[in-house]
């Protein structure tokens, strides 16, 4: 594996492996209660990697970001506090909180375009010593070369991805063009541990046509052919260049937005049903966000459960799935 070092430490250059790596070694260097890189995802923060001792957290878990340490500190707060009942933007936090919390330590870990990615942040159930500060400098040092990794990584991600999906693009369903269930399966899969990796916001939409089969019983099956067909040129069309399009069973079909939020997501899904009834081609569509912990396949469920509730909305009854 490559890594970078500092002196004799190795530090991978893979953004997970490298936050568990600093988590570690700051756990016994400065040690708190918890240590953690979080994610601001959708208006919440959220805990990518932990290193705990006492308080309880684990990765997966979020906190509303307004609600948070870490907002007060990018908003100009000391980076470190070792009693926060001495900075009245961190007591009044504090006293909110379930968990003990006496002290804190959070630097932002910022991308080279700017862009706030989360924080390296640490919460201590008791006061600091008063020295504790002497660690500032090099917990400082430890997020920045964490921001470079997290660069570097998001930058060979996104090559990763477009060599993937291009590889993808050319395993077509005959009847749409889009991507076959093949593809969406395989693209689910290697979606997965990147969007665990860097906590990433995506929404997965499932999309099921209605009516397919009155239309094959009485206008016979070259006229639902072409009802599928053009669902698929309406969603192709619709669909952000990003997001990946696919027809995964007879009269369904799968969208992943990438890099969406639930309101985004949410307005894609809305955007996707409104196209296709203005067009003429009834369909029930559920939508579902990307956690950390339940991951796409998870995602791709819930939109299936709540695409088929809408259906069943729609009829008055439940369908035949």
């Amino acid at each position: 594996m490559d890594v970078l070092e500092i002196g004799d430490a190795p530090i991978p250059n893979r953004f997970d492996s490298a936050s568990h790596e600093i988590l570690a070694f700051l756990r016994t260097t400065a040690p708190m209660g918890v240590w953690t890189v979080t994610r601001l995802v959708d208006g919440s923060q959220v805990y990518l990697s932990v290193e705990d001792v006492s308080l309880g957290v684990s990765a997966g878990d979020s906190v509303p970001w307004t609600e948070t340490m870490c907002r007060q500190m990018v908003a100009g707060q000391p980076h470190i506090a070792i009693d926060v009942q001495n900075v009245p933007a961190y007591r009044a936090i504090a006293e909110a909180e379930s968990r003990p919390i006496a002290a804190y330590v959070g630097y932002p870990l910022v991308t080279a375009s700017g862009q706030l990615f989360g924080t390296m942040c640490g919460f201590g159930p008791a006061t600091l010593p008063a020295d504790f500060e002497r660690h500032g400098p090099l917990i400082e040092l430890l997020s920045r070369l964490l921001a470079t990794i997290l660069d570097s990584d998001l930058e060979r991600t996104r090559l990763e991805r477009d060599i993937e999906h291009a590889n993808l693009r050319a395993q077509k369903d005959s009847l749409t063009g889009l991507l076959n269930r093949n593809a969406w399966d395989q693209m689910l899969a290697q979606e997965q541990p990147r969007a665990r990796r860097f906590g990433e916001a995506h929404t997965v939409i499932c999309i099921d046509l209605d009516g397919l089969k009155h239309i094959n019983d009485t206008l016979g099956h070259p006229a639902g052919d072409d009802f599928i067909r053009r669902a698929g040129q309406v969603l192709h069309a619709n669909a952000r260049e990003c997001d990946l399009v696919a027809r995964v069973g007879g009269d369904e079909f799968g969208v992943i937005a990438f890099d969406s939020d639930s309101a985004s997501g949410a307005a894609l899904a809305e955007r996707l049903a409104n196209a296709l009834e203005q067009a003429g081609i009834p369909a029930s569509v559920g939508h579902a966000q990307c956690t950390l912990m339940a991951g796409l396949e998870h995602a791709w469920s819930t939109a299936d459960t709540a695409m088929y509730e809408r259906k069943r909305n729609r009829r008055g009854a439940s369908p035949a799935r």
